[in-house]
């Protein structure tokens, strides 16, 4: 227990540059696997990920079909994070802040900002400074 905590009262525990930048330090040399469902985060985990990236469909695939590959199902994102003890990360479209928004009280580890889904604003990309992730 520490016997002065008021002296790291300032230092915050999420979100800072130096939390974000340790774990992705944490992820390199890693696998971080594409997951569709809780099966699939389970086995990814049991195989040494260090990560699992939850996906609904492969957004390539949705986009070619003509769809707009947008962020995942926040149910089935929230039963993956239940499911498994290493980091779950997952995917806002570029520039849809409401998304990263929604993501980060899911309560992901990682929000990836991607160019795979389809964009929601062309110019733009999320100011992610103020993000806790």
């Amino acid at each position: 227990m520490l016997t002065r905590p008021h002296l790291f009262e300032h230092i915050p525990l999420t979100g800072s540059s130096r939390v974000k930048r340790g774990m992705a330090e944490m992820l390199k040399g890693g696998v971080i696997m594409d997951v569709v469902n809780v099966e699939q985060a389970r086995i990814a985990e049991d195989a040494g990920a260090v990560a699992v990236m939850a996906l609904e469909r492969v957004p390539a695939d949705i986009r070619a079909q003509g769809g707009v590959s947008r962020m995942s199902d926040p149910d089935m994102i929230d039963a993956i994070i239940a499911a498994v003890s290493i980091p779950v990360m997952a995917k806002a479209r570029i520039g849809h802040f409401v998304e990263a928004q929604v993501l980060q009280s899911l309560g992901v580890d990682y929000i990836d900002e991607s160019e795979v889904l389809t964009p929601a604003d062309y110019i733009n990309h999320i100011d992610k400074w103020n993000f806790t992730v």
